[in-house]
């Protein structure tokens, strides 16, 4: 994904990078952008970060980046009340429009997740990104239709090998095992190379 001059989403993502403390906790891209990364190309407007939950890093995190000129969405939070132990959301005034969603890592899974992140460049970063199988099992969870089309279009890359062993474990333990079904067998009529469970 190339980086356009004065493209305000990636000095956005340059100034959440650099405003990660020397001894960052682990964390990992995901939403669209490592949606883009994996699967279909899709428009984004916001950068979402998963992120190690615990106490004193993630607190160290958030003054870090609130020290860089980024700001907690109070509004935000006001309408979202339910989700304020396992979402922050943050603005820049230099990138309106922009929100940086901080998700935090709570469960055995978002540990797994990220355990297995890797390397990839997005928009002349490098940054860490999810793996495909877990961003698969992120969107899920998430279960809203766009996440069924973004993990369908993750399941038809023919450039991905997907493993499926690690898939079908998480989607047992989540309970996501009719969710997962669904996304391979509409991948399979496209793409012979992914079958059922």
């Amino acid at each position: 994904m190339p980086v356009a001059d004065g493209d305000p989403l990636a000095s956005c993502l340059r100034a959440v990078t650099e405003a990660l403390p020397p001894s960052t906790p682990p964390y990992c891209l995901i939403g669209a952008l490592a949606v883009n990364a994996w699967g279909r190309v899709r428009t984004t407007r916001d950068v979402d970060l998963l992120v190690f939950s615990q106490d004193p890093d993630r607190t160290e995190l958030i003054d870090r980046l609130l020290a860089r000129g980024f700001q907690r969405d109070r509004t935000w939070s006001e309408r979202n009340p339910l989700a304020k132990e396992s979402i922050l959301r943050l603005t820049h005034p230099s990138y309106p429009g922009l929100p940086l969603d901080l998700l935090f890592a709570a469960d055995a899974h978002g540990a797994s997740t990220l355990s297995r992140r890797r390397p990839l460049a997005i928009l002349g970063l490098t940054l860490w990104v999810c793996s495909p199988e877990d961003l698969i099992l992120l969107k899920l969870k998430a279960s809203r239709p766009h996440d069924f089309e973004d993990a369908l279009g993750i399941a038809t890359n023919p450039h991905l090998q997907l493993d499926r062993d690690y898939l079908w474990s998480w989607a047992d333990q989540l309970g996501l095992q009719g969710e997962l079904h669904y996304v391979l067998h509409a991948a399979a009529s496209g793409r012979e190379t992914i079958g059922d469970h």
